[in-house]
């Protein structure tokens, strides 16, 4: 007699269940503090795509509702880039000569992919990644993972407030510029001995 109260019960309480679930992962996903840059060396120029979240970039969610929209993300894309400018910063032998934000886009409603060019002086062999993000979103649990690929190999790194520095080297510059020096003191060796061994003769 009771069963069908007994399932309307059981159904009421797996519908808690459930939105409680929801709630719980959303609240998760907002509450993880992480954006993710993808470097690509060519030559000069390093190739970025970069992905934040917006909520995170102060007066970017005009309205307080959470999510961004196209029109707010447009309306705010200069300070966002200067304020990206400012907390990922690349130098080589030094700063770059130009930045240039290509392309923005949402990726969800309050994530965003920026595509920018750093172009640099000469070639890169070296390059230093420094992110800020911690001190933008002010949380010093925030994450920002580096994917960078140079000469055709991939180093990745996690930066955070302990760490916001990371330096990344050509493998095969650093192999070349050891061969060339290992080559050059057996040069000037020989030349001593060559050297030695001519005195020695000649007396």
């Amino acid at each position: 007699m009771n069963r069908p109260r007994d399932w309307v019960a059981l159904s009421a309480h797996l519908t808690v269940l459930c939105v409680l679930g929801v709630l719980e992962s959303s609240v998760l996903a907002h509450d993880l503090a992480r954006s993710e840059s993808r470097f690509e060396v060519r030559g000069a120029t390093v190739q970025c795509q970069l992905i934040v979240d917006l909520l995170e970039f102060p007066g970017v969610d005009q309205d307080g509702n959470g999510t961004i929209s196209y029109s707010e993300l447009d309306r705010s894309i200069g300070d966002i880039f200067a304020r990206v400018k400012e907390h990922l910063v690349l130098r080589s032998a030094g700063a770059p000569s130009k930045i240039v934000l290509t392309r923005h886009d949402l990726v969800d409603e309050h994530t965003a992919r920026l595509d920018l060019a750093y172009t640099f002086p000469g070639s890169i062999s070296r390059l230093d990644v420094t992110s800020t993000f911690d001190l933008l979103a002010r949380r010093p649990d925030h994450q920002h993972y580096v994917t960078l690929t140079m000469g055709g190999e991939e180093d990745r790194a996690i930066l955070d407030a302990s760490r916001r520095t990371v330096t990344f080297e050509h493998r095969w510059w650093m192999r070349t510029s050891l061969w060339i020096t290992v080559a050059a003191l057996t040069i000037v060796g020989l030349r001593v001995v060559w050297y030695l061994l001519s005195r020695r003769v000649s007396t």
